[in-house]
């Protein structure tokens, strides 16, 4: 009996502890400040629990699972919520990567000892090792997959493809259990290896598809949406060059007939009316407002789309009479998730931002996005009224509030933020660290 209790404990802290840290291995912004000591604390937990279980009430068996699982999905904060979908996909694929790592074990040791050897406490023992080499052979081997995962699970945030993939898992999951409630049934058999055969067969085919079926959609809309995007600023930039062809051509038929009319009044030899003329001339002459900013110099800029966003905000706070200055000193090289961020901020803040600035003089922004090896800094600056006052993420003043707070919480990634008036200037400062 001790030894039956001491099988039971053993499995279920080695197998809880791998799935709890393979749960986490994709989510970085998830993952507890001390993963390890966390895993084990909730493997130890699970065991007692599921003992309890086992003792007290049977016919619960499923009550740990279901207690383990409502526990870590109450521990996500809320801006993460998004992530439950993908996050419960990768539970079910860290699930079944255990159990048929532990099945692989169990059949290994059974084959190259005995039945008897296997079902004791060395025999498991044996089998337990295996599944730690196993394991810590599979995280070693996904290392390189960690930035392209969290890429990808970023990128498909709120998508119907990852509500697919989960539906995919789901019913995965069912087939394997219904196939190991079949490996149960073939105790110490040599069937036993083709089942288990047929078990990695099913996990490696459904891990396939549901990967190729969610980077097909995601690697789809985000054509679909590169494209709208690229239509977009192409109608927006091929009216702003229609105006500016508009200018130029008005100011060559001014300029013509200026040259006109100066020259007549030298032919004539009437300086009086070329002077009035002249003076005419400089009182009502309107300088040029051609774009300062072309789509090439955001070349610092890796993503398309946050160049064309800054440049689209850029055109329109023109057409407001803004004029946005852009600093972008190095190139923003990080993530695409943080990328995908700092295409939402500037897309939120800047005409948020706008109506204000058009009230005030000088109408002028400063957007910057600075590079350092910490973290990816967004700067906005732009005048405000000295009788403003910061309250949290608002700007408060007589005539009207900028409050930030809706766009500070819809990032889901770790941000510091700053707020602060100088004299009669306001700063928003988002610092995104890259670890």
């Amino acid at each position: 009996m001790l030894q039956t209790w001491l099988i039971f404990g053993m499995v279920n802290l080695v197998m809880t502890y791998w799935f709890v840290y393979f749960q986490y291995y994709w989510f970085p912004q998830l993952q507890p400040q001390h993963m390890v000591p966390y895993a084990i604390a909730v493997a130890g937990a699970y065991t007692v629990g599921a003992g309890l279980v086992l003792v007290y009430l049977p016919q619960g068996i499923m009550l740990p699972i279901i207690g383990l699982l409502v526990v870590e999905v109450s521990r996500i904060p809320r801006r993460h919520r998004a992530c439950l979908p993908s996050f419960l996909s990768v539970s079910i694929l860290a699930y079944l990567a255990v159990e048929v790592t532990y099945t692989a074990s169990v059949a290994v040791t059974m084959l190259s000892t005995t039945y008897a050897f296997t079902r004791s406490l060395r025999g498991m023992v044996t089998a337990m090792v295996f599944v730690s080499a196993l394991c810590t052979a599979l995280a070693v081997g996904l290392w390189q997959t960690r930035a392209p995962m969290e890429n990808l699970i970023q990128g498909t945030l709120r998508q119907r493809s990852t509500y697919l993939l989960l539906a995919l898992m789901v019913t995965l999951l069912l087939v394997f259990c219904g196939l190991e409630m079949s490996l149960q049934l073939l105790p110490g058999s040599r069937d036993y290896v083709i089942f288990l055969a047929l078990m990695g067969a099913v996990l490696i085919i459904g891990i396939a598809l549901g990967t190729y079926i969610l980077m097909l959609t995601h690697l789809q809309r985000e054509r679909a949406r590169a494209q709208h995007s690229q239509q977009q600023f192409q109608e927006l930039y091929s009216t702003e060059l229609e105006n500016q062809m508009a200018q130029v051509r008005r100011f060559h038929h001014d300029y013509q007939n200026m040259l006109l009319g100066l020259g007549g009044y030298l032919a004539d030899q009437d300086y009086a009316s070329f002077r009035q003329l002249y003076v005419d001339i400089r009182s009502k002459w309107v300088t040029s407002n051609a774009a300062d900013l072309t789509i090439e110099d955001l070349n610092n800029v890796s993503r398309e789309s946050l160049r064309y966003q800054i440049y689209h905000h850029y055109l329109l706070a023109r057409q407001r009479g803004v004029q946005v200055f852009v600093v972008i000193p190095r190139p923003i090289t990080t993530t695409v998730a943080l990328l995908q961020q700092l295409d939402d901020v500037v897309g939120q803040t800047i005409p948020l931002a706008l109506p204000v600035v058009a009230l005030h003089r000088p109408a002028t922004m400063t957007l910057e996005l600075q590079s350092t090896s910490k973290a990816i800094v967004y700067r906005l600056i732009f005048p405000v009224p000295e009788d403003t006052q910061v309250t949290g993420y608002r700007l408060v003043n007589q005539q009207w509030t900028l409050d930030f707070k809706n766009i500070v919480h819809s990032l889901r990634v770790p941000v510091v933020v700053r707020l602060q008036l100088k004299r009669h200037w306001a700063e928003l400062v988002l610092s995104f660290p890259r670890n």
